[in-house]
């Protein structure tokens, strides 16, 4: 049986998964306005195709996280039950 993230640990992941999707939504903005793939766009500390290869994977990562209810996210289970 796995075991839950503590909630400060969750509470990171929580937030390198919004700063993930800041990431990859900006890098899809500045690819849009200049008609350019991610591997074109100029390079950072980081060349920027691969920034955005780790924002996806992290956001896909902490999806399947919260998916297999592996973190604490604050948040009421829904059920599905309508009473």
């Amino acid at each position: 049986m796995s075991k839950k993230f503590r909630i400060w640990d969750s509470l990171a992941l929580s937030d390198s998964a919004k700063l993930s999707l800041q990431l990859s939504q900006k890098i899809e903005e500045i690819c849009e306005a200049n008609k350019a793939a991610p591997h074109e766009l100029p390079d950072s500390l980081v060349p920027t195709e691969k920034l955005y290869m780790l924002a996806l994977a992290y956001t896909a990562a902490y999806d399947a996280l919260v998916e297999y209810d592996l973190v604490k996210t604050g948040n009421i289970k829904q059920t599905k039950s309508t009473h």
